[in-house]
């Protein structure tokens, strides 16, 4: 592990401070163990922009896929019932008056 009695000064190399960044966590494959060290490497060395780039551009990819899988499923429910309307009879009026109440807007 080395010796710990001398006080090291803080670098900004590009490699991890490994008694900052601990020990990386085990069963990791090489290509995660490669990407964990990058993600500590980016937060100890402040590169603070591409953090908050990486956010932005996950928070518009999750909003956007919030809208377009709820768009997606509303219009699959309202076609099955479009489809279903002679088979129950009892879904006729809900049915009529969602379809009604969509086409005016």
């Amino acid at each position: 592990m080395g010796d710990q009695s001398s006080p090291k000064a803080p670098t900004k190399s590009k490699s991890i401070d490994r008694e900052k960044a601990g020990k990386l966590p085990a069963g990791l494959t090489e290509n995660q163990r490669a990407d964990f060290r990058q993600l500590v490497e980016d937060v100890y060395l402040n590169n603070h922009r591409k953090i908050l780039k990486i956010n932005f551009l996950r928070g518009i990819a999750f909003g956007l896929g919030t809208f377009l899988g709820g768009t997606i499923v509303v219009a699959i429910i309202i076609w099955i019932l479009a489809q279903t309307v002679d088979v129950f009879p009892w879904a006729r009026d809900f049915t009529e008056r969602l379809i009604d109440s969509l086409n005016k807007k």
